[in-house]
């Protein structure tokens, strides 16, 4: 990697050629490589479908129970 603390480089140089994962740590954004951030999206999209399929169930039975009740009065 290049000398980011050299004199004789120019400032733009020295911002690229610097390593921006402690400023990733103080902004409070994840330091986490890329491949990383999309395994966990996926993990939690495979979360959000899961819970979305389990609230859609217990929809449907308290629905059912609720239809099942309705019905037996009559």
């Amino acid at each position: 990697m290049l000398d980011s603390l050299s004199p004789d480089m120019p400032e733009t140089i020295r911002y690229l050629a610097k390593d921006h994962t402690q400023d990733h740590r103080l902004s409070g954004s994840s330091s986490a490589s890329p491949s990383t951030r999309g395994r966990r999206r996926r993990n939690r999209q495979m979360r959000e479908k899961r819970t979305a399929y389990i609230m859609m169930g217990f929809g449907l039975l308290l629905g059912a129970l609720e239809l099942y009740i309705v019905l037996s009065y009559f």
